[in-house]
């Protein structure tokens, strides 16, 4: 038995069944009554309020970080009790609103500090003075609904929305967005739908490519993905050429279902589009092809990275220097070097001792030697014994003594030698009876410290 949900479609009339979790969900559109729409409609608008208000709810989310010149201010309202929040930001603002403008990264921070409450009432101090200045400019107040997105605070949303309803505001396309992406950031789908629906018969509130994004976007979250490219069929059908966060959404949402071949239509797609991946959906290309076990994934993925110019992350150069030495792929590693110079210092230096441990794995000791000069040349360092013995290994199994001695004395002032590194010196040294260079390598292990 299918538990069932109410939702809107957009472009779908009547009963029609998508998958949650793979699992069947019956969906059944509900129809918006015809009516003679002028630039705004207060009948429609109500009869929307009262079907917005069922079961909302609020919760808290975390948002971006604190601007400088309101650390102080932020530091204030965060020891302050909540009580009171309003007049302290009623005093800094001085009164004006050219200087209340500090509003937003203020509540930002706060949301980040986690201080939900206090960021509210830093909005709720906001709509205060928008309502008390009568300013009669849309914009300000869709900040504050965007703002109950990050919060999860759909009851405020549609305050501030009635608010501006009350005022007589002139309503556009960039307000309902905002409101509707209050409601689908608490799962409400037949209040995000029922607004869409509002949207298609008010002039100068029509859909854009946002508000199809927006639902593109929760049921990739969901996980629906015959809702998310029904969204994204109507979205063409409207007229609007894909947006990259279109694609990124259907991409990175197909991959969590593993349902490969669609993410990879989807990515042809975009291709056909002419629009570079960004890095979000690289990393679910990333995932797809290790997924299929594609034997050039890795070749694969680099030239999307080359030719999107996409700076990639820590985690993601580890995973390939590690798929690379897997596969024994020097010349991928190689060119994996190439891409990331200059980016991060951490998976940098592991992607140089990746490449050093592959030559001297192979003992290909002059490939080795110029993978450690480049290294160091570029001001960076071993950072594992293991590399350092994987090289020291490798000139004792060519019996090249004086190279190793070259080694050992570039890296003096810059690496200090482990314990187990000595033992690997003194036992190869013992083995092959260099008494003299046994000698010096005892007496530099006694002088770091190793009894």
């Amino acid at each position: 038995m299918c538990n069932e949900l109410i939702i809107v479609w957009p472009i779908i009339i009547g009963p029609y069944c998508v998958t949650l979790d793979e699992r069947p969900i019956y969906i059944h559109a509900i129809h918006w009554r015809s009516r003679s729409y002028r630039r705004r409609s207060p009948m429609a608008i109500a009869a929307a309020r009262r079907r917005l208000w069922r079961g909302l709810t609020t919760a808290a989310a975390a948002s971006v970080g604190v601007e400088a010149d309101t650390s102080a201010l932020l530091a204030r309202l965060v020891a302050e009790p909540e009580y009171r929040v309003k007049a302290t930001m009623e005093e800094a603002s001085g009164g004006s609103s050219a200087a209340a403008a500090f509003w937003e990264p203020l509540a930002a921070a706060l949301l980040r500090a986690s201080y939900p409450a206090k960021a509210n009432l830093v909005l709720e101090w906001k709509l205060e003075k928008l309502i008390k200045e009568g300013i009669r400019d849309c914009e300000p107040y869709s900040v504050i609904i965007r703002f109950c997105r990050e919060t999860k605070n759909a009851e405020f949303a549609m305050k501030v929305f009635e608010f501006v309803e009350e005022l007589g505001i002139q309503l556009n396309t960039g307000i309902f967005n905002a409101l509707i992406n209050a409601f689908l950031s608490v799962g409400d789908l037949l209040a995000a739908t029922t607004l869409y629906e509002a949207m298609e018969d008010i002039e100068d509130c029509k859909p854009n490519s946002a508000t199809y994004d927006a639902f593109i976007s929760a049921f990739s979250r969901l996980g629906s993905g015959h809702a998310m490219m029904s969204w994204y069929l109507a979205s063409k059908d409207a007229g609007f050429t894909p947006s990259i966060k279109a694609f990124e959404y259907l991409i990175t949402g197909f991959v969590k279902l593993d349902r490969l071949d669609d993410a990879e239509v989807v990515f042809e797609e975009m291709i056909c589009f002419e629009i570079k991946p960004n890095f979000a959906i690289l990393e679910a290309k990333l995932e797809l092809l290790s997924r299929r076990k594609d034997p050039n994934r890795v070749k694969v993925f680099l030239e999307l990275v080359s030719n999107g110019n996409q700076e990639l992350s820590e985690a993601t150069v580890e995973r390939l220097t590690r798929l690379c030495l897997y596969e024994d792929k020097i010349g991928e590693l190689d060119q994996l070097l190439s891409l990331v110079q200059g980016m991060h210092t951490s998976s940098l230096t592991k992607l140089h001792c990746g490449i050093i441990r592959f030559y001297a794995n192979a003992d290909r000791l002059s490939d080795m030697e110029h993978a450690i000069f480049r290294m160091l040349d570029n001001g960076m360092v071993f950072a594992h014994s293991e590399d350092v013995e994987a090289v020291i290994c490798s000139y004792f199994r060519h019996k090249d003594f004086d190279r190793l001695d070259l080694f050992l004395n570039r890296i003096r002032s810059l690496y200090k030698l482990t314990r187990s590194t000595y033992d690997i010196l003194i036992s190869g040294y013992q083995r092959l009876n260099l008494h003299g260079r046994l000698d010096l390598a005892i007496k530099d292990m006694r002088e770091a410290g190793f009894a």
